[in-house]
């Protein structure tokens, strides 16, 4: 694999066999190459030495020797400071590591209620916030397919969890991380021993480094290993919601407290009472389900009370509306993920190929739920492994609010669509500036073209006039009402300025854009005979 530059499948497989046989000095001698390739000097001549240790025959002791003074000679011509980049790469650290002078308030608003804010100035595409997830879960299309840990696609030769083999793992450092240190006991058979965070400080929000006390999911899938399997069974969101109980639960015992059940205290907004009864009834149901399955692994060191079970509805429906799905980029061509182990890719791959967002995990991040929604954001959302990372889009002003968005966005869903899409997941309306006035993108993301070859403009099926000055009424099909602001062209980029010159050509003030008329040059599109012709088309598609 090395020869065939593999270096990742390399370095696993090196591992795994001095996890086998720690006086191998070939696989020490191996990876300490591979390390070498890996430009990771200081690993690489730790490894070369204890090959040279081992190693018993006078060609390979040559042949290690002259490796390893090579490599000493790189690792001087290094320019280090500190420490270089490619042992932060050993030390598993991000290359966006950086120093952070954002300070985060979170304040509330009369509009979106809580959400966070900034209280200096932020330069476009600062790194403004770092947290690890409370608690995360991989979801259920990717179970196969990707390390149930760090989220990453998994190799061939993958780790299974020693008890129930269900989940999947990269390599045995996720594993460990995911199920515990495990042991054999006086009965030859295997044992977990759970070595979870005690700490238990309070959150902070003025550190853009912010990470909750026990961001650091250690033997987060123990408790679900008890032989029913109840977690290859029960919806993401319960998995994660028992995930945050466990952990909650384990923190009580390891310091003494009771084990009664009563709940976490996570501090985030639930909408169980504008739920629907059906819905109400099926988180009543699954909290049921979810505290008999707790009571089985912890027996007799839980103890639970009346409010338990109440308590445990509201965290399922906190979780509902509070987690954060986490994206990989994929590569629709090769179907390889760009986002590699550490979750980066190069400029040339995203040039040579179209590429995708994959939703392989959802999470809860204390912090990172407290950024309100925009349909139009200021903030990307983007992943290393399970850790979120966010950056600014754009230059924020000092007590502006800093919004992400929870999936629709301007300019990819029409109005519509993105408040039926936030009511049914989020249960909100979006009063952001996107959704208060009707972008223009709005009237043409789902119009169709002018039926005339040379022109440019676009039909659409909602009807618009002009009444007063600077704003034009729009009717959506005859229902939302909504007023679009004219466009300033001078602050708007060359596309928007090429569509808003053809849009508001007319400056007459009874400016009427009717549906089935182009916009631009008013020529008119049957559009009962255009959207039976899409519908058959449609049909055929998916019959195929």
């Amino acid at each position: 694999m090395h020869k065939l530059g593999l270096l990742k499948q390399c370095l696993r497989d090196c591992n795994r066999a001095i996890s086998v046989s720690s006086n191998y000095a070939k696989a020490w001698y191996r990876r300490g190459m591979v390390n070498a390739s890996l430009k990771k000097y200081s690993s690489a001549i730790h490894d070369l030495k204890v090959a040279l240790s081992m190693e018993v025959t006078s060609s390979g002791k040559s042949n290690i020797e002259q490796e390893l003074k090579l490599i000493l000679l790189k690792h001087r011509n290094v320019n280090e400071v500190g420490r270089s980049s490619s042992d932060c790469q050993d030390a598993g650290l991000p290359h966006t590591a950086e120093p952070h002078k954002v300070v985060l308030e979170c304040a509330s608003t009369p509009n979106k209620g809580r959400g966070m804010m900034s209280l200096n100035v932020i330069s476009p595409a600062s790194l403004i916030h770092v947290e690890d997830p409370l608690a995360a879960i991989i979801i259920k299309s990717c179970r196969e397919t990707h390390c149930h840990y760090c989220f990453s696609e998994a190799p061939a030769d993958v780790v299974f969890c020693p008890l129930c083999t269900i989940p999947v793992y990269c390599s045995k450092e996720c594993q460990e991380q995911a199920v515990g240190d495990i042991s054999w006991n006086q009965d030859t058979s295997l044992e977990f021993n759970s070595h979870h965070l005690v700490d238990n400080a309070k959150l902070g929000l003025t550190s853009t480094r912010c990470k909750t006390s026990n961001s650091k999911q250690i033997a987060e899938h123990m408790h679900e290993c008890g032989g029913a399997h109840w977690a290859a069974v029960l919806p993401a969101d319960i998995v994660l919601a028992g995930r945050v109980m466990a952990q909650y639960i384990d923190k009580r015992l390891l310091t003494g407290k009771s084990s009664a059940i009563s709940g976490p205290n996570l501090d985030l907004v639930h909408h169980y009472d504008i739920d629907s009864p059906t819905s109400k009834l099926e988180s009543h149901i699954y909290a049921i389900v979810l505290l008999l399955c707790l009571q089985k692994y912890y027996r007799s060191d839980l103890s639970w009370r009346e409010e338990s079970l109440s308590q445990l509805v509201l965290l399922i429906c906190q979780i509902k509306v509070n987690s954060i799905a986490i994206v990989h980029m994929k590569s629709v061509d090769g179907g390889q993920e760009l986002t590699e182990s550490k979750g980066y890719s190069t400029a040339s791959d995203a040039v040579m190929c179209s590429v995708e967002q994959i939703r392989v995990a959802q999470a809860i991040y204390m912090s990172g739920s407290l950024f309100n929604h925009s349909c139009r954001p200021n903030v990307h959302t983007y992943f290393h492994s399970r850790t979120l990372f966010l950056r600014s889009t754009e230059y924020i002003e000092s007590g502006s609010p800093l919004e992400l968005s929870y999936g629709p966005q301007a300019g990819e869903m029409d109005l519509l669509e993105r408040q039926k899409s936030l009511q049914e997941n989020y249960k909100f309306s979006c009063r952001c500036s996107s959704c208060s006035e009707l972008n223009l993108s709005d009237l043409v993301i789902d119009s169709f073209c002018c039926p005339r070859s040379f022109c440019l403009g676009a039909v659409s099926e909602s009807t618009c006039y002009r009444s007063e000055e600077n704003f034009v009424h729009v009717s959506l099909n005859g229902s939302a009402v909504c007023k679009l602001s004219l466009p300033d062209v001078s602050k708007v980029d060359e596309d928007m300025e090429k569509v808003g010159k053809l849009f508001f050509r007319n400056d007459d003030a009874d400016l009427k854009i009717d549906p089935g008329y182009c916009m631009s040059c008013r020529s008119q599109l049957d559009l009962s005979s255009v959207v039976a012709t899409l519908d058959r088309a449609a049909s055929k598609i998916n019959s195929y």
